[in-house]
């Protein structure tokens, strides 16, 4: 997809209404046209990036401290139990619109929708040897 294409850079551009919360250089709040829930926002970067891997160091630093900012606006207005914060990176993650953004959604209790563990993922505890070798192979890479 290009920049010419993408649903987001259209609204950063203007071509596309979009009901904005906050803007400033680098990045843009604004309500999600299919809300999981009342409140339900995103946050975005100004720039086109696909996902958090091909983001600069700068603008994730910059949208680290937006998405906090966010965070407490919709905690704020909505008194909800929690807020989930998520970014997918990539389809198979459940990314749909190939511009980076994070969801900012209050949550209440009984919702349908969230992040979620499966049920039995702390049966068994992984070894210490094998994290140990993940985190080698983290460090490396």
């Amino acid at each position: 997809m290009t920049k010419e294409d993408c649903i987001f850079c259209k609204i950063v551009k203007g071509d596309i209404p979009a009901s904005i919360i906050f803007e400033d250089d680098v990045c843009m709040a604004f309500m999600d046209v299919f809300p999981v829930r009342e409140g339900h926002c995103l946050l975005i970067p100004k720039e086109h990036f696909t996902n958090m891997l091909d983001v600069s160091s700068e603008v994730a630093a910059h949208l680290g401290v937006k998405i906090a900012e966010l965070t407490r606006r919709v905690h704020t207005v909505y008194k909800p139990v929690g807020v989930l914060n998520t970014v997918a990176n990539g389809p198979d993650a459940g990314q749909e619109i190939p511009h980076l953004h994070f969801h900012a959604i209050p949550r209440a209790k009984g919702d349908e929708f969230g992040f979620r563990f499966p049920k039995d993922y702390r049966n068994q505890m992984a070894s210490r040897e094998e994290l140990d070798k993940v985190a080698v192979r983290l460090r490396d890479a």
